[in-house]
């Protein structure tokens, strides 16, 4: 059993010796802290509140009617909480006693929270054992409690009553209450903690988590879920989503069976335009014993996976084409140009030269086929050098003029710029102009205008060159698959003028973007970095 007498002779002593205390004069105490203060010290201490006054309830239940106070300080020994009988809070409000103060050796003489948070052990103080002959009427138990890591104090937890209710029982009611107040504040904090480390590791990971209870009904997401289904869970939910019903099924099963699912394959439709996702799933049963709880599901997005695996396959079947497009233009290149020379030779010496006219226009397509198999099959070397783009594309649009005007085409070119100087291939960049100049002609048979528009761009370093016709257009799905080889829009194309387009821009570190909408015309950005 703890020694009060040794703390209370000294602290007495310290009243009389060092503060100077009057054994006879009421202590009046006063509030030494601002209201907001008070507030904050008692945010402060919000969970461990809770906590205290529900098992505070039932030791004042076990009590009897005993009439108890029951204080609540932080560790300067402040008071943040105080309720109780009315009869003891009446002899408390005389000397004022309330939330703001603060219980000093100096100002309340020998008590035992200042008792309690010196040597951090209960104390009970009853009758005379107070220095002030005001509170020899009271009986004070208080325990001092602590949840942190690392054991310091949080504050105390007394009990007051009249000495009439004195019992030495009181203290060890008030000790074990405070012990259970300790285990389940630790509790909670370690729940805490682990709700926390639980929303980082389900957060963080790029897999979609959902979990069920035994009725499969969603108890928690994670947000990689909503965004692999790019939708809200909760009105996914409300409206009885077809993703709700696709994964549904599956959650049931396991839940009827409490066999694990893996790797089942989904496609998952994401929007009203038909864009789907592919989706791996894996559904656990959640056990507590034997019986199954709830059900486990997480969703891995495949969808980049197989779109690559399938660029893999194209470009596996590209480089077969590509070696089997370069011999077969070897082979067929010699005897052509032998075909054009003789034919060119025949027509000088025949009356039937408009067949062979035709003959050798077909004979010259077929040569620039095979020339742009050639093209295709050789990686883009640059020769770089410094060139004036206005001027470029000025030479450009007047090379173009003539086709243009006999398909009543007009061409307008606006530069902010008189001179805009990059290091590229002249050529291989006149190459692409030519090349959506002349498409932009094709998609306008009744004529039109084709505007050509020069911009730099000084924040992201960049020049602009959009090229927006008046024509047909395309779909959505047309605009996707241009630059791909062999897909075309022209009945007699190859599918090859826009794959090297492309490969060109790419070879100069900068992008194409096309914007197109069928009967609106459409508008390519050739963007170049400075």
């Amino acid at each position: 059993m703890i020694d009060f007498e040794t703390y209370i002779k000294a602290s007495k002593r310290e009243c009389e010796e060092l503060h100077g205390l009057d054994p006879t004069e009421r202590p009046v105490l006063e509030v030494g802290i601002t209201p907001e203060e008070v507030q904050q010290r008692k945010q402060s201490l919000e969970q461990a509140l809770h906590v205290i006054q529900h098992f505070m309830q039932k030791l004042l239940y076990y009590m009897g009617g005993t009439p108890t106070l029951v204080v609540t300080t932080d560790k300067d020994g402040y008071i943040v909480d105080i309720y109780g009988d009315p009869s003891i809070m009446e002899m408390v409000d005389s000397i004022g006693i309330q939330a703001g103060v603060k219980f000093e050796e100096k100002e309340v003489g020998t008590n035992s929270i200042s008792l309690a948070l010196s040597h951090e052990e209960p104390i009970a103080l009853v009758g005379t054992d107070h220095f002030q002959h005001a509170l020899s009427g009271v009986a004070c138990y208080t325990a001092p409690f602590s949840y942190s890591d690392d054991d310091r104090l949080t504050g105390t937890v007394s009990i007051m009553t009249t000495v009439d209710y004195a019992n030495h029982f009181h203290l060890g009611l008030l000790s074990s209450a405070v012990d259970s107040i300790e285990r389940e504040l630790r509790l909670q904090e370690k729940n805490n903690k682990l709700e926390i480390l639980n929303q980082v590791l389900i957060n963080s990971t790029p897999l979609g988590i959902i979990m069920t209870d035994e009725n499969g009904e969603l108890i928690e997401y994670n947000t990689a879920f909503e965004e692999i289904t790019e939708n809200n869970v909760k009105q996914v939910i409300e409206k009885e989503h077809k993703q709700i019903h696709l994964i549904r099924g599956y959650i049931d099963t396991v839940l009827s069976n409490g066999e694990t699912i893996k790797n089942v394959e989904l496609t998952l439709p994401i929007n009203e335009e038909g864009y789907t996702k592919i989706c791996l799933l894996d559904v656990i049963p959640l056990f507590n014993g034997e019986k199954i709880i709830g059900a486990f599901a997480q969703f891995r997005d495949m969808t980049h996976y197989y779109e690559l695996q399938q660029q893999l396959i194209e470009s596996e079947k590209l480089s077969t084409l590509g070696k089997f497009g370069a011999g077969l233009a070897h082979e067929i290149r010699n005897p052509l140009t032998s075909i054009i020379g003789l034919t060119q030779l025949l027509r000088e010496n025949n009356n039937q030269n408009k067949y062979l006219d035709i003959i050798i226009g077909e004979l010259e397509r077929i040569q620039s086929l095979v020339n742009q198999f050639v093209l295709l099959r050789k990686p883009t070397d640059l020769k770089t050098e410094t060139c004036n783009v206005p001027t470029l594309i000025e030479n450009t649009v007047e090379l173009m003029n003539s086709n243009a005007h006999l398909q009543d085409i007009d061409i307008q070119f606006d530069s902010t710029h008189s001179e805009l100087k990059l290091d590229i291939d002249h050529a291989k960049i006149k190459q692409v102009l030519i090349n959506f100049i002349k498409n932009a002609f094709e998609s306008m048979p009744n004529g039109g205008e084709v505007h050509i528009q020069l911009t730099s761009n000084a924040e992201e370093n960049e020049v602009n060159i959009a090229i927006q016709d008046q024509g047909i257009g395309m779909t959505k799905d047309q605009v996707n698959k241009l630059g791909k080889p062999f897909f075309t829009t022209k009945e007699s194309g190859m599918g090859m003028g826009l794959t090297i387009c492309f490969d060109i821009i790419k070879a100069h570190h900068g992008e194409i973007k096309i914007e197109s909408e069928e009967g609106e015309g459409t508008r390519v950005d050739l963007v170049l970095p400075k």
